[in-house]
């Protein structure tokens, strides 16, 4: 009996060496530490469209979607801000849809080709591609190294004006699926646009009461529900804080190509 136990607790000392290496060998698989120059300057590079892969989607089926969704959609969504008087602490909560026309979807699928890609988690699979409507488009096989990237300025920014366009800035920490923090970025980007350029919220004030039934501090919530029609969406730079593991995407959108009843004439 003793042996048997001691056996099972050799087998299982052994499976944890194993894991510790695999983890300490493997660990820096999950971490990049160059990107594709088309990637974090899409400006540069017009009629590339990236997609992501995740959920179980490729990278091809993303770009197909986000490229009609980003020529032509109605975004729908809602911000709730709470402040707290006591705390003088704020919390935002945001809930937004993008919809487009499945008719354009259908009219691009399968039409799209992979021009580069690259790996962003080899353990899961993930990665990011470039893809085009035209076969014959390339791109410099040209990287850059993290290490070697300075914050630009436009990631200490949310959001601005120019004559034509408004930018928006969006940033997403995420320490396991790069994927999705990349894309959640985007979407706060386009996001950040449209709410700084609404113009009318509803506050409610919430009193809280102590265990005396004493009115204690009050908090305020306000709601902003926005709905918009997008034309033409761009996303211009992106960037990676690896060292805090934030990622932070600028987003441009000609103030001819948003359209709201919600926007002052």
């Amino acid at each position: 009996m003793y042996n048997a136990l001691e056996s099972r607790l050799v087998l299982v000392l052994r499976i944890m060496r194993t894991l510790i290496f695999l983890v300490f060998i493997l660990g820096p698989l999950y971490a990049i530490d160059e990107y594709p120059i088309w990637f974090l300057y899409p400006n540069r590079f017009p009629g590339i469209i990236v997609g992501y892969s995740y959920n179980g989607l490729s990278a091809k089926t993303d770009a197909e979607n986000m490229y009609c969704a980003y020529r032509s959609c109605v975004v729908n969504g809602t911000l709730e801000i709470f402040e707290d008087s006591d705390q003088d602490q704020w919390l935002k909560n945001s809930d937004y849809y993008y919809y487009y026309s499945p008719d354009s979807l259908l009219k691009i699928q399968g039409k799209l080709v992979g021009i580069d890609s690259f790996m962003t988690n080899v353990l899961t699979g993930d990665y990011i591609g470039a893809y085009s409507f035209n076969k014959e488009d390339s791109l410099p096989n040209e990287w850059l190294k993290v290490a070697s990237l300075s914050a630009p300025e436009w990631a200490f920014k949310t959001f601005w004006e120019e004559e034509q366009f408004v930018y928006g800035v969006g940033m997403f920490s995420a320490k396991r699926n790069e994927n999705d923090a990349w894309k959640t970025a985007e979407e706060q980007a386009i996001f950040t646009i449209l709410t700084n350029m609404a113009v009318s919220y509803h506050r409610i004030k919430i009193l809280n009461q102590d265990e005396s039934g004493r009115q204690a501090a009050y908090q305020e919530i306000s709601f902003l529900h926005l709905k918009y029609y997008l034309r033409n969406i761009e996303i211009l730079e992106r960037f990676p804080d690896i060292a805090n593991k934030t990622f932070y995407v600028l987003a441009r959108i000609a103030k001819k190509d948003i359209i709201s009843p919600m926007l002052k004439n």
